[in-house]
Parts: C-alpha cells; structure tokens; sequence
C-alpha cells in the first residue's frame, strides 16, 4: 500500500454505520487512484441482504475504464471462500452467484505461515522498535504463524479476564502447570482437580455439577486467528524402531488432553511468576501426573516454594513412573537417615535401570557396609546398633502432606 500512497492513492475502508451498508451506498463514488479495502470480505459478501448487490457494485467498477485504475481488495477466511464458491445443488437456490463470479480466479490464497525469509524480515523490523512484532516473535519463530498471533492475542486475554470464574480457574492452573514445568498437554483430570483452590469460597459454593464441562466448552471457543484460550490436543505417536521398548513412564495419561495458547502461557508466566500454587494444584499433580519428567520438575518446583511434603511425595511418584534421578536421591535420603539397607535397594533398583550415578552410589553404600558390617555383624561380632535417627525424616509414602 506505500508505494501507491506515495503515488497519489487513496485508502477506502466502508464501516460505518455498518460495513455492508457504507459499501452499497458509496462504491458508486470510488474513482480513480483509490484502494477499496474489504477487510473481513464476509462481513459485505456474505451479508444476506445486500451480498450480491455489493458482489454486482464491485464487479461494475472494475469493469468501467473510465474509474481506474482502481485496486479492490478484502480478505477471507478459506471456510467462507469456499461456501461462496461452491456451485447449488440442482432445483437448489443459488445465494451467491454474483459473489462467486466476483471471485473466481482473483484468489490468492495465503499460507497459514511465514516462511524463513519472511520471518527474518520481521525479525529485522522487531529489532529497528517494532515492539508489537518483538513480542509476538517470541511465541511463533518456530511455526510462523505470525498473523494469527497478532490477531488473537488481545482476545485470549480478554476471555480469560472476563471469562466465568470456572474458566478463568482452569486458565491459571494451566499456566501454573506451565511455568513450573509440565508438558504441553495437559489432562482434563488434571486440569479440573487442580482448579479447586482457584475459586473464592463464593464462586466455589456456586459450582453446579456440571461446571467443568461447560468452562472447557468455553474455552474451546475460537478467537480471531483460529486460536482457543485452551484447546483439545492430540499428541503425535512416537514411532521407534522395532523392538525398542518405550521409557518407562512416556505414555500419556487417558482422557482428553488440553494445550493453552502460547500467549496466554506467556501471560502465565509473567503475571503470576511471584505466586504459589494452592495444594489442590499439588494434590492434583500427585494424582494424576504420570510422565517422571513432569514430576520431576514439580518436586524442584515445591521444594524451591518450601512444599516439602508435597516434594516428597511427588519425587516418589516420579520413582514410581521410571525417574532414576528420583531413586537416587530417595537412596541418598534414606543413607543420610542411617537407612543403609532401604538405600542400597533403592539404588539397586536405579542402577538396574542403567543409571550410571546410581552404579556409583550403589558401590560407595556396599563398600561401607562390607567395611563396617561385614556379614551383617560388627568388627567385635555383635549386630549393628538399630538406627536413631537425630531429627524427623520423611520418607513414608503414606504419610499424610496434612502432617505437621
């Protein structure tokens, strides 16, 4: 558009009183050196009452010499195009004949994302000021979908800060969950155990029994750029050669999975960086988190926040999924609480899972007990003293985190 308004051109965009209306009413004026902007192109076509008239009114000025040259140009989403376009049924009626004339071979249909030579050119105007495409740059250098994020980020926040206080519950779980670590998919259990403690006691006592199903269902909604505050995701299967066995504790949980839109993740992180989870997010996590990953990267998160039981408890569950890490440390736990035999069988177990750090912890407790306890008996060959354990440790699973 530049260089033609450093040539004398004119920008027309008709909207008001409304879009269709400005456009019938004054495309009869347009003249020459003038750009008809039909941004939102469905908002005139597609209007049931005066569609085909503005369909006819555009198809007039560029056929008319006399008022070019002249420039029409609007956008569509390919959903539109494509009901504009379709020819009736026989004995069917035929709603857009003009609009379908208007457009057939004049579309050019545009990616759903920039490419790399595009990006790094807006790269280049992110680092000369433009802040707007800086910011949006930081969630989609990966799939290029630049537009979509520019035309979809104000609205995700707007439904989440004016959403219902169920929507808004699972929103800020989602983003805890995020920033402190979990993968891109979340599960729906998850998600609505964990909202619990989002609510005011108010909001809370006004939950019917199916407010879990309809906050999803209002989140699922789609904003402009086709994006949802937090949307169905289907993980891609991993595919391995034959006869390698999957690591323990990569299938992903069952039920439906959920993915919140990176801007709204990026929002997360920022506004609520300063912010503890409650325990229904904690408790939830233990419930339903199966990927050792994930709850590898809570129990540092609850140990950073001083959660220590719930750490606890969480780098048992993450034992249980196949962390090795976690079986280390829980060996180291229980040597330091003077558990030689608990620890040695804790690495055991991490080593067999070829765990090189477990290998040497378990070699450094053996050669400990062989040189202190040979045969299990002292040097004078009396048993070993039983274990008195200086301060309380923690190591019962079955400990409630409720305990003081």
């Amino acid at each position: 558009m530049q260089p033609l308004a450093e040539q004398g051109w004119r920008l027309w965009h008709p909207f008001d009183p409304t879009r269709a209306e400005a456009a019938l009413e004054d495309l009869h004026r347009v003249g020459p050196c003038t750009v008809v902007w039909l941004n939102e192109a469905q908002h005139y076509l597609g209007d049931s009452r005066t569609g085909e008239r503005i369909a006819a009114a555009v198809h007039h000025l560029l056929i008319q010499p006399a008022r070019g040259p002249v420039l029409v140009l609007g956008t569509l989403w390919p959903e539109y195009a494509t009901g504009y376009t379709a020819l009736p049924a026989p004995g069917e009626p035929d709603p857009h004949s003009r609009v379908r004339e208007l457009l057939t071979g004049r579309t050019v249909s545009v990616p759903d994302a920039f490419d790399s030579r595009a990006l790094a050119a807006a790269n280049t105007l992110a680092e000369g000021g433009d802040r707007l495409l800086a910011d949006a740059l930081t969630r989609t250098r990966v799939d290029g979908r630049l537009t979509q994020d520019l035309a979809g980020a104000p609205e995700l926040l707007h439904h989440y800060q004016h959403g219902t206080p169920a929507a808004r519950a699972i929103v800020e779980a989602a983003m805890d969950a995020r920033r402190l670590g979990v993968g891109l998919h979340l599960a729906q259990s998850f998600l609505t155990d964990a909202a619990a403690d989002y609510f005011t006691d108010t909001d809370y006592d006004q939950l019917t029994d199916d407010w879990a199903e309809q906050a999803f269902a209002e989140l699922a909604r789609l904003v402009h750029g086709k994006q949802a505050p937090l949307r169905r995701a289907a993980p891609r299967p991993k595919r391995r050669p034959p006869g390698n066995t999957p690591p323990a504790g990569a299938s992903h949980p069952a039920g439906p999975l959920f993915r919140l839109a990176d801007y709204l993740e990026q929002h997360g992180r920022i506004t609520r960086r300063h912010l503890c989870p409650p325990a229904s997010f904690w408790n939830a996590a233990h419930t339903h988190l199966t990927h050792p990953d994930d709850l590898a990267r809570l129990t540092k998160a609850a140990e950073v926040r001083h959660r220590l039981q719930w750490a606890h408890h969480l780098r048992l569950s993450a034992a249980d999924h196949g962390d090795t890490d976690a079986l280390v440390r829980l060996a180291w736990m229980q040597e330091k609480a003077g558990d030689g035999e608990g620890a040695e069988a804790l690495a055991r177990q991490a080593a067999d899972r070829g765990d090189t750090n477990a290998r040497v912890e378990l070699a450094g407790l053996q050669q400990v007990s062989n040189k202190l306890w040979p045969n299990g008996l002292d040097p004078d060959g009396t048993p070993p003293p039983p274990w008195q354990p200086s301060e309380p440790v923690l190591l019962d699973r079955h400990v409630s985190p409720d305990a003081a």
